[in-house]
């Protein structure tokens, strides 16, 4: 069987132009859109603060030095010009992989919310974390010990956060990130 080049030439140059065209306009609708993600971003990012630091709606952005040394952003929220308190965004390791928290701390030592931005664990276990009554128990000041601890069963005292059933590991995850957050607090404060 003699192939003719016609047959083979056309639908490869039809499929490239096909190709070429839903480039361009892919192309052209993320220049569209670009703006737009990148403004609904910045808003959810603001609401969360205000979530995690009630009161507070003006907020500035800052800096500082990690705990492996690396710099670090995080927000200054003030009321009427006096500091209120701090919004830290960490992350730590969880049962689904990496859990990203934003944590509020008010100027005094207290931590007033915590919100999980990003979390893959399982349904119905791990994915828990999200739940306010869970969350809330991160509600009070910081333990003396400057860190919470992840309490499996038993009376909890003040510093433990008791263990969702069946989700230690994203329990003991969520208590490391807004550990975290306070570590940096003890930072910005000490340097302040």
């Amino acid at each position: 069987m003699k192939l003719n080049p016609k047959e083979i030439i056309r639908p490869a140059v039809m499929l490239t132009v096909i190709c070429l065209v839903v480039t361009a306009l892919l192309a052209g609708t993320n220049l569209l859109t670009k703006d737009q993600i990148e403004r609904q971003k910045q808003e959810a990012a603001r609401t969360s603060r205000e979530l995690v630091l009630p009161g507070v709606t003006e907020f500035e952005e800052a800096k500082t030095t990690g705990a492996e040394g690396e710099e670090v952003s995080y927000y200054i929220g003030k009321n009427g010009g006096e500091i209120a308190g701090y919004v830290f965004t960490t992350t730590a390791s969880s049962y689904g992989g990496q859990i990203q928290v934003m944590t509020g701390i008010q100027a005094d030592g207290a931590v007033t919310g915590v919100e999980l931005l990003s979390i893959n664990d399982t349904p119905g276990l791990g994915m828990n974390a999200q739940k306010e009554d869970f969350r809330a128990q991160y509600h009070q000041a910081i333990p003396e010990s400057g860190q919470f601890s992840v309490i499996k069963s038993g009376d909890q005292q003040d510093g433990e956060i008791m263990a969702m059933t069946g989700a230690t590991i994203t329990s003991q995850g969520v208590t490391d990130a807004v550990n975290s957050a306070i570590a940096l607090y003890q930072t910005v404060k000490g340097g302040a």
